[in-house]
């Protein structure tokens, strides 16, 4: 039975007001065969249209039995439509901290997990979402990396489901798992576990080709992102940059376009940034290149990674992309990457953070990293809003 928004909010408003009421919608939303599935779904639908009413706060946090009982309908209920609602009210409860623990403290990430890895699913990305937002608050992701499915870490099986979604099920994008990684990557253990060079293999090596997937901002966006913040451990650095990740390329490509270069620029430069054909674009958002230069300016701090990027000849690429860039904000952080490559280099330095460096470099990096921790702040700020 479908109700439209009106219906819904009235019933709302009446029920809030008749506590005997909203005894009798809990248990409506019951699996027992007593409750037809009719009744289950009309109930889900008003309960779902609460979940963003204004007395959500109000209402979820007196009766949290109502999440209990939507986490069950997630997990067991047979009809693919009925199970949708039951995922959409979750991912609505879940951009709020306390609702989102509850799901965690319940088994949600384990229901969310059952249905991404089900095949057969109509209706993945639901939970894929529920994930994505529970990610986003930092005490929860730690449950997130403790997780297991099949003897194996949850976000191993995410990083596969996220790689081969195609292969693994078209009912589903699983686009928004890309919001988990860049979520998950903001915690150190987060960092370890994508970069555990002890795994049979690294999570990180499998996202690289993301940079390019011009099938999903949402993609994108959420790789760069993860990758940014797997830069930010320096003692990775010399790993990241070696032939076994490749992660130079990767980021460079996004930000090189068609122009010919001169054979004295080209030599050493990685054979897939060469003789680019004149159809290549460069990344279209703003935000993903943004992402793509932090990255750059983040692996700057190590003498290896710098060494290495002048001498794989990253400058010209930057410098052509500098003419091509109108955002001013993507087109400072351009130049403060080209500021520390161009700079002379301080001997006997390996580590920018660890010592007193040229005032310039210094300043580009501080900059950057301070510029970063308000962007956490404010997204962080945005969700609590939502």
């Amino acid at each position: 039975v479908g109700l439209d928004l009106n219906t819904l909010f009235l019933f709302s408003l009446f029920i809030l007001k008749n506590m005997s009421e909203i005894e009798e919608l809990l248990g409506f939303l019951s699996l027992e065969p007593t409750v037809r599935a009719d009744v289950r779904s009309s109930a889900l639908e008003i309960v779902k249209g609460l979940t963003v009413a204004e007395s959500a706060n109000n209402f979820f946090g007196a009766k949290p039995q109502f999440i209990d009982a939507i986490i069950k309908i997630a997990s067991e209920e047979r009809f693919d439509i009925v199970r949708r609602d039951a995922f959409l009210a979750l991912v609505n409860l879940s951009q709020t901290m306390a609702f989102a623990k509850r799901i965690v403290d319940h088994d949600g990430l384990a229901v969310c997990m059952k249905h991404i890895m089900n095949k057969e699913e109509k209706y993945p990305d639901e939970a894929c979402l529920v994930i994505a937002n529970i990610s986003r608050h930092e005490p929860l992701i730690k449950p997130i990396l403790d997780l297991q499915y099949e003897d194996r870490p949850a976000v191993h099986q995410l990083v596969d489901v996220f790689c081969r979604s195609e292969e693994h099920n078209t009912n589903g994008m699983f686009h928004h798992l890309s919001s988990v990684f860049s979520n998950i990557t903001q915690n150190k253990e987060g960092r370890e576990l994508m970069m555990d060079r002890e795994k049979s293999t690294c999570i990180v090596q499998k996202l690289l080709c993301f940079t390019q997937y011009d099938g999903s901002r949402i993609r994108r966006q959420g790789v760069a992102a993860a990758l940014r913040n797997c830069c930010f451990d320096s003692e990775y650095h010399e790993w990241l940059l070696s032939d076994a990740v490749d992660l130079l390329p990767n980021l460079l490509l996004p930000l090189a376009g068609p122009e010919e270069l001169d054979e004295d620029d080209m030599e050493d430069m990685p054979d897939d940034l060469q003789y680019l054909p004149p159809e290549k674009t460069r990344e279209s958002v703003s935000t993903v290149r943004q992402l793509l230069l932090e990255a750059l300016l983040q692996l700057c701090a190590t003498k290896h990674g710098r060494e290495l990027m002048r001498r794989v000849k990253v400058y010209p690429i930057l410098r052509e992309y500098h003419k091509w860039e109108t955002d001013p904000i993507v087109k400072d952080k351009c130049e403060q990457v080209v500021s520390v490559l161009i700079s002379d280099e301080v001997e006997s330095v390996d580590n920018f953070r660890d010592v007193e460096v040229s005032e310039t470099i210094v300043k580009s990096i501080e900059k950057a990293n301070a510029e970063l921790l308000e962007e956490v702040a404010s997204m962080k700020e945005n969700t609590d809003d939502k």
